[in-house]
């Protein structure tokens, strides 16, 4: 694994540890997708468009402000 997977692995849990509870039940759908696809998460959430990468961010701050 290079550096630079290791840093957006890294990037990817902290967004994960600091996400609020409705961020987290879209990230689990996500999850839940890569496991019966036999696919890793990180794979997955890299694949996501940027719409879809912005809507939970957007999500997220929402919830943080709240």
């Amino acid at each position: 694994m290079t550096q630079v997977e290791r840093k957006y692995m890294q990037q990817v849990d902290d967004f994960i540890l600091g996400a609020s509870p409705e961020v987290l039940s879209k990230l689990a759908e996500i999850d839940k997708k890569t496991q019966l696809e036999g696919l890793t998460f990180y794979d997955v959430y890299s694949a996501l468009s940027d719409e879809d990468r912005k809507q939970i961010l957007v999500r997220n701050i929402q919830n943080k402000k709240d």
